[in-house]
């Protein structure tokens, strides 16, 4: 957890950087062309990681950038199923921590606290 305070997406740096993403005007000559909406959300995303700060969605929570970035992806993890998929074992190739859960999801988030206890 962290003590900083996240932009909300309210926030007038937000709103003016979600309509600047919009139509940002790209070196090839072309504009962005970022929905509204979406550039709303990635303006947020934006002003946060200037913070230090990202949306950990699995936790529902703003968490710090190095905390994030130690996270595991799916593409850094073998998952193998146990038995007649009575449980699910995920191990993170960078650590080699392991976690045995009775379904993929309970696999992934003791791996993921196992693997951010560890950084």
């Amino acid at each position: 957890m962290t003590d900083q305070k996240a932009y909300a997406v309210d926030d007038p740096t937000v709103i003016r950087l979600g309509r600047f993403l919009r139509n940002a005007p790209l070196k090839n000559g072309t504009p962005a062309q970022v929905p509204a909406g979406i550039s709303e959300l990635l303006a947020q995303a934006v002003c946060n990681y200037t913070q230090n700060l990202v949306w950990d969605h699995e936790g529902q929570r703003y968490v710090e950038l190095q905390k994030w970035e130690s996270l595991p992806d799916l593409e850094d993890v073998a998952v193998e199923t146990i038995g007649d998929n009575e449980a699910v074992r995920m191990i993170h190739r960078g650590t080699g921590l392991s976690a045995l859960g009775e379904d993929y999801d309970d696999a992934w988030k003791q791996l993921r606290e196992k693997v951010a206890a560890h950084a």
